[in-house]
This record gives structure tokens, sequence and C-alpha cells, in this order.
């Protein structure tokens, strides 16, 4: 009698990555690589987190992160391969460093990585807990995902939230970490302009005081069509003290604020005291906008008991795009080689 011949096919592993920011995108892509069945989950409409880019009208405005930088090679490398992607290009060049920004505005590099991916927006976590076997997401919907491995990639004090509950019990380090994490707030200002802004021509112009950081021409830095909208497309970020004091201040009162330190850069007079004035500008609030850099911290947080548990993030290094990138490299590492 012939014996039969049976084909055993490896059970793919699987991984639950809650976020679809830079980290987790990165992450997802390494993990895919090496064999991985990966299912990100964001709570948010689209990919990207605060590599986010708004769409008002005819004009497109980066209101998160404006641009990055590269000190690792890793990170340099990808960026080559995003260049020749035609998805990144140089925007200018400060204390010796490129400034990149993304060629359709900052979100559309992140939505270039997710292409491949899959991601499930619109869906809060609520919950997550240990399985028999691996570990259970519940969404805000009351669907289940089962995964082998997690890796939360959302702001600190929002993955702390996650592991409040019965996993704070089996990561009670990591939940320590996670809560000693403090982040700056950030209101950031969207402003459409009639002609030109007084803006230097590279985009870009640092204040030196008041609650004014920095501001960003959109469309000097060329993801806003100027034939589309005739004027500019302004992004004004506020410093972190001023945000602080004002975060849950009327939404006019701290425009007002933004727009009078912010008028010598406009080149003409924006109020905000009529309905039409206001259709002129928005304004959005980061609560968890910078985390507080510390360079002490590990590229990511990590634990194999009772199943892989990674946390990543910008706040693991230098606080930059690059940080979060390189975080979600090394959470992806720790979880390929955990046993599972």
């Amino acid at each position: 009698m012939v014996g039969l011949e049976y084909s055993v096919q490896p059970v793919m592993k699987s991984c639950l990555i809650v976020g679809a920011g830079m980290s987790g995108l990165t992450a997802a892509i390494a993990l895919q690589k090496n064999g991985w069945n990966v299912t990100l989950a964001d709570k948010g409409r689209g990919v990207g987190g605060r590599m986010a880019t708004r769409r008002i009208g005819g004009t497109s405005f980066d209101h998160g992160a404006q641009f990055f930088t590269a000190r690792d090679n890793r990170f340099q490398h990808a960026i080559e391969q995003w260049e020749r992607d035609n998805v990144v290009k140089p925007w200018f060049t400060e204390g010796g460093h490129p400034r990149y920004r993304a060629v359709s505005g900052m979100n559309g590099l992140a939505k270039h990585l997710a292409k491949t991916l899959d991601v499930r927006s619109d869906t809060p976590i609520k919950t997550v807990e240990p399985g028999t076997h691996g570990w259970i997401a519940v969404t805000a919907a009351g669907e289940r995902i089962h995964a082998d491995a997690l890796l939360l990639t959302a702001p600190a004090p929002q993955s702390a939230a996650l592991l409040a509950g019965r996993a704070a019990e089996l990561a009670p380090s990591i939940l320590a970490a996670l809560q000693s994490i403090e982040f700056e707030p950030c209101f950031a200002l969207l402003v459409s302009l009639a002609g030109p802004s007084l803006i230097p021509a590279s985009g870009y112009v640092r204040i030196e005081d008041g609650p004014v950081e920095w501001i960003a021409d959109n469309t000097r830095k060329g993801i806003s069509d100027a034939n589309a909208h005739s004027g500019a497309a302004l992004t004004v970020h506020a410093r972190a003290d001023f945000s602080r004091r004002y975060l849950e201040s009327p939404q006019d009162e701290v425009a007002k604020i933004l727009l009078e330190a912010s008028m010598p850069w406009f080149g003409e007079k924006v109020g905000v005291n009529t309905s039409v004035d206001k259709e002129r500008w928005q304004l959005h609030r980061w609560r968890y906008s910078k985390p507080v850099a510390d360079r002490d911290r590990p590229s990511c947080l990590f634990t194999n008991h009772p199943s892989p548990l990674a946390v990543a993030g910008d706040a693991f290094g230098a606080s930059r795009v690059e940080s979060a990138f390189l975080s979600g490299l090394a959470a992806a590492e720790k979880i390929s080689d955990a046993s599972i």
C-alpha cells in the first residue's frame, strides 16, 4: 500500500498594530516582509497620525509634522527609496541637514507606505487583554480582534490607558514607563490668504518670541496648488507653553491671539469678528503633539510574557519622524525574534 504524502503549511503568525502613523506603518511593512499577517487599527479616518494633511476648498495644509531629517543610515536609505518613488523631495536645508517633505503633503507619504497593508480606519480600540494564546483587542463597535502579538504605537498616554486593565498586571514595567512620558500640546492654525504671504522663499520661518513658534507657507512649500487658489495657505504652530495655557479655551479666543501674533507675515489683515473672516481660518488642537525627548529611553518597549507585546513611537528617541521610523523597526525586530 502506497503511503499518502501530506504537505503541512506553516501557520502564519499574526500581529495587531494599534495606530497607523509612521511607527505602525514601518513595523507593519517589516513584519509583513518576515511572513507575518499584520492588521493595523486606527481611530482616525486615514493613516499618518501627526503626519497630517488637511484639504480646505482648493488648498492643502500640512497641519502636523512639516518635514523630516535623517541622521541614521537606515532612515536615509528609506528616504532615498521614497525619492526614487517620487513620494518625497528635499524642501530646504537648515543646520546642515536637508529638510524633506512629502510631495503631496505629509499624509501622502503615509498613504504610500500603507498601500500593501491591511489598515482598518475609524476603528478605535477600547480594550486589550491577554487571551489563551496571544492578545484580544475589542473595538468601539464590539468587534474582537485576536492576534499572536500586539504592538501599540499611539501616543504614550493613550497606549497607557489601553494597558490599564488586565494587561497592566502582566506588563507593569511597560505601563510605568509609558506613564512617565510627557507630551507637549500644540495649536495649529490654518489660514487662507487672498494674496501671497511675506514668508521667506523657503516657505518656513521660525518666530523668536511670542505665542507662535513657526509659520509654514504650504503654497511656497509646493503642496498647495497656487493655480487652484491665488493666495497663500499658511500653517501656524503655537508654542507649547501657550498651547498648554490655553488648551481648554474657546477656539475664537485662541485663534485671535495667534492671528494677531502672525499678522506681520500675512501681508494683509485677517480678523475673527465676522462669519466671512472665520471662513478663512481653522484651528486644530494637538493634545499630544510632541513627546518630551529623553535619549535614555530604549528604542521601544517589549515583553514576551505571556505573549509578545511591544510599544513604539516617536517618544522613543529624539521626538522626530525619524525616531518613529526607527522605533517601528526595533519593535518589529523584537516581535519577529519572539518565541510564540
